[in-house]
Parts: C-alpha cells; sequence; structure tokens
C-alpha cells in the first residue's frame, strides 16, 4: 500500500478497532458496576422481556405471601373470639342443665342462672358486632355472604366459598331428584284390641326402650306410648292404613334413621296374639333413605334433608323442609316431635312425585372475605370463605334461636330448659363448625399456599438470574481483554498517525 497524506487508512482502521475495544469496556465496565448482564434492551432485546415478566411474576408472587399472612391474621382473630364464644355457649349450657334439675332447684336459683344467661348471650352478641380486623366487622354477618331469592323451602343455607368470577352475581340452581324417606314399618296386629299381654323393644337412632302392654289396650294407646318415648328412641307412631295396624315411624329422615321392632315375650307375636301375615314374626326392621340431587347440575351429596357439594365455583349445602325433601304437603310433617295427629301416610310412604319436582335457584352477590393468593388475579388464584353472624338471634335456628333463652324469650330457663339444651347444642355446633371450616381454610389453604408460593418464587427467581445475572468470572476476563486492547489500541491508533511524517522523508 502507498503513502497517503489526505485519507490515513491505517488511522483509521486503528482508530474503528479502537473504538470497538472501548465500547467493550465501557460494557464491562457497566456489567460489573450493577452485577447484572442486562442493563438496557440492546444488552438483549428477547432476554430482556423474559426478565421483566419473570420480574413482574417474582412481585407478585412475594405480595401473594404477604397476603397469605395478612388473611392468616384475619382467620386467627376471627378464630379467637369464636372460640370465646364457645366457652360462652357452654357456660350456658351448664346453666340449662342445672337449670333442668327441678328436683333440687328453687325459683331463686332459677333466676340467678337466668340471669347468668343473659349475661353471657350479651357478651355473645358484644364479641359478634366489635370483632374486627383493621376496620372490617368479621362476626355480625357482614364478612358472610349475600344470599337473595332464597325460596321457602330452604331450611338452612351453609355457604363454604362462592367464585363470582368477572360478574357481580352468580346463580346457584338445585333440584331434588329423589325424596329422603323416613324409617317405618307397619305391623298389621289383625284386633283393634290387644288379645294377649305384650312386650316389646323399640330401637331408633337415639336408643332403646323395652315397653310392656297388658291385653285390652287399644292400639292407640299403645301408639301413644310409642311416641310419649320418642325423645329416648328417636321413634314414633301412629294408626296405621287401617285400623287394625300401626305405624311405626323415625322421627327425621336419612339412612342414618332407623326403626327396629323385636319380640321380647317370646311368643312368635310383635303385637298381640293373632296371627297376621307382618305379625307373626320376631322383628322387623327399616332404614330411611338420604335426599338425592343436584347443585349446578352437578350431583350433590344428600344426608338426610341435606344436599351438599365442593366445586369450584359453589361450595357449601342446602337443607330443606320435610315437605321438599320427604316431598310432602302435610304441614305437620315439618315439626315430627309435634303430637302425633295430623300424621298422615305421606310420613310412611313419601310422595317421590314431588319432590322431584322440587327446583328452585338462589343468587349470592357477594364473595365474603376474598383473598388474593397468587401472582394473578383471574379466579384461580383467588380464595373466598364467609364467616356468617354468629349474634344470639342467628344461633340454634332450626331448634329455636339462641337469643329465646333470654329473660321472657319462649325458650328461657323457667320456662322450657329441656329445649334450650337442644338450642344451645345446636348452637355449640354452629359455632364449632365455622372454628373448623376457618381453621381448614388456615391450615389447607393459606399456610399450604405460602409453602408452594416460597418454592415458586425460589425457582423462577433462579431463572431471572440465570437470564439477566451477571457471570462475574467470564466478564472479568472480557473486561481485561477489553481493557488491554483499549491500552494496545490506543498506543497503535499513535503509531498510524505518526507514520504519515514518513511522506517529508520522501519530499526532502
Amino acid at each position: 500500500m502507498g503513502l497517503r497524506l489526505i485519507n490515513n487508512i491505517n488511522s483509521i482502521k486503528a482508530g474503528r478497532q479502537l473504538s470497538q475495544s472501548n465500547a467493550n469496556f465501557s460494557t464491562s465496565l457497566e456489567r460489573l458496576s450493577s452485577g447484572l448482564r442486562i442493563n438496557k434492551g440492546a444488552d438483549s432485546p428477547a432476554g430482556l422481556i423474559i426478565s421483566e415478566q419473570l420480574r413482574g411474576q417474582i412481585t407478585g408472587l412475594k405480595q401473594a405471601v404477604d397476603n397469605s399472612q395478612k388473611a392468616i391474621n384475619v382467620i386467627g382473630t376471627a378464630e379467637g373470639a369464636l372460640n370465646e364464644v364457645n366457652s360462652l355457649l357452654l357456660s350456658v349450657r351448664r346453666l340449662a342443665i342445672d337449670s333442668a334439675n327441678l328436683g333440687t332447684t328453687d325459683q331463686d336459683q332459677l333466676d340467678a342462672n337466668q340471669a347468668e344467661v343473659d349475661s353471657a348471650i350479651n357478651s355473645i352478641d358484644r364479641i359478634a358486632d366489635t370483632t374486627q380486623y383493621a376496620g372490617k366487622k368479621l362476626l355480625n354477618g357482614s364478612a358472610g355472604f349475600d344470599v337473595s331469592n332464597v325460596g321457602t323451602s330452604i331450611e338452612k343455607l351453609d355457604i363454604n366459598r362462592v367464585q363470582l368470577g368477572n360478574g357481580t352475581s352468580q346463580t346457584v340452581d338445585y333440584k331434588v331428584t329423589s325424596a329422603a324417606e323416613f324409617a317405618a314399618v307397619e305391623i298389621d296386629v289383625g284386633v283393634a284390641v290387644l288379645d294377649a299381654d305384650t312386650t316389646i323393644q323399640i330401637t331408633g337412632a337415639n336408643g332403646s326402650q323395652q315397653i310392656s302392654f297388658a291385653s285390652g289396650s287399644t292400639l292407640q294407646e299403645i301408639a301413644d306410648a310409642i311416641d310419649a318415648l320418642n325423645e329416648n328412641t328417636g321413634v314414633t307412631a301412629r294408626i296405621g292404613s287401617t285400623a287394625t295396624s300401626i305405624a311405626i315411624t323415625s322421627t327425621d329422615v336419612g339412612s342414618r334413621q332407623s326403626v327396629r321392632i323385636e319380640d321380647i315375650d317370646g311368643d312368635g307375636f310383635l303385637i298381640g296374639g293373632q296371627s297376621t301375615a307382618s305379625n307373626a314374626t320376631t322383628s322387623a326392621f327399616d332404614r330411611g333413605v338420604d335426599i338425592a340431587g343436584s347443585i349446578n347440575g352437578a350431583s350433590a351429596q344428600g344426608v338426610g334433608r341435606r344436599l351438599t357439594i365442593n366445586t369450584p365455583v359453589f361450595s357449601g349445602s342446602i337443607s330443606f323442609d320435610y315437605a321438599t325433601a320427604a316431598g310432602t304437603s302435610t304441614a305437620t310433617a315439618s315439626n315430627p316431635l309435634e303430637g302425633i295427629s295430623g300424621r298422615d301416610a305421606a310420613r310412611v310412604e313419601p310422595d317421590a312425585a314431588l319432590a322431584a319436582t322440587a327446583t328452585g335457584s338462589f343468587t349470592v352477590e357477594s364473595e365474603g372475605l376474598l383473598f388474593q393468593l397468587g401472582a394473578f388475579t383471574d379466579p384461580n388464584n383467588q380464595e373466598s370463605v364467609g364467616i356468617n353472624s354468629v349474634g344470639s338471634y342467628n344461633l340454634g335456628v332450626q331448634n329455636g334461636r339462641l337469643s329465646s333463652l333470654k329473660s321472657g324469650g319462649a325458650n328461657d330457663l323457667s320456662t322450657n330448659a329441656d329445649r334450650a339444651v337442644k338450642i344451645i347444642d345446636e348452637a355449640i355446633t354452629d359455632v364449632s363448625t365455622t372454628r373448623a371450616r376457618l381453621g381448614a381454610f388456615q391450615a389447607n389453604t393459606l399456610e399450604t399456599n405460602i409453602s408452594s408460593l416460597g418454592v415458586a418464587i425460589e425457582n423462577i427467581t433462579s431463572s431471572e438470574s440465570r437470564i439477566r445475572d451477571l457471570d462475574f468470572a467470564t466478564e472479568t476476563a472480557d473486561f481485561t481483554k477489553s481493557q488491554i486492547l483499549v491500552q494496545a489500541g490506543t498506543s497503535i491508533l499513535a503509531q498510524a498517525n505518526v507514520s504519515a511524517q514518513s511522506i517529508l522523508t520522501l519530499l526532502s
């Protein structure tokens, strides 16, 4: 190559190489000082996109862990208050049991017990009204599910979880496809008045009783005697489909109910001595049948009069009144522990056609306490839990409400201590069920969620680190190389600039 003065090609080449080495040196210096391989989009456009997406997910996961921990605090606050309600209910139960001991309890002691009951119930209402977390009331019903359009056939509605999605409400459809049945046996005695002494054993869901009847007893007297022990046995009786038969049924419906009649006197006849097809035997037995149906088109589990389901959209149970569950239009069937008068064959043979047409729906308009437990806001990353009011008016509802135990109430200790105990027992079950559900939500949803999120954060952070974080060993080697090249390039550029001076030698 000849010597040129106007364009120093050697200098241009050396300058270009020096500029490139200097750019590499500057990039290495930036990476070493920040600790990141990607500091701007130009470093790795595709890597930057993936890295930022992973960073967003990591941020969301960390907040979800924080949300879950806050949710545990909310559940713990509610559970602690419910524990105190349980303690108060146990105290009320003790007082009711003491008041039922009329043989040793005088009026002054009844009044003292009643005063304690009033104070305890007032405390339960106060706890229900004042328990809160960060200003959000937890036990007064505002943390529960708002439900509308509930049909009169629904006796009790328990909602554990509901998913509204992008909507503001969720319609829940239900259908009773098969009626629940009482356990029932009908014995044809053959006569309306016993022709022989009889001793039988009646066994039901509550226990067994042996009963003896003298010759000459009427079937109505036998039915009355069996019905008088219905709380001991869980069995009631009435005149059957004919004047010479007696129908013995359970006091409730479902597979947990049973009726067993056994011949104790050993004469080979269940009741009396008249030989008939159903009486000439030593025992008779029947078991009740649970209700069957669907909720939102999915098959629900039936237990007694209750349908229960657990799906992502809806989880809970629906308890129907007797008219709907057993398919009977008899109004008195909804209260089986009242007198036997007015009961008809529908108690023994439910009208399945009535129950099969029992359809309806209700609308859930809020998700209770909604918790964001994932990095994204779709329903799969959210869970809801509802806490119904634990005020005295909302406890023990099916037996008469806890509030009715207060002075002057229909079930205060002086009026009906026996019924009061049943109400208290149901109230204890209500509160305990809520505590158990909240405990399961904490242990099986929140705590496991925190553990799984921790693993996800670890793995996703590792992936993001591999994409974006700097390998100092490799970059240090590149930095040293760039540093040497910059120094060498500077020296060579200086030599290239000097080389043009050799032209003066030619001119001289």
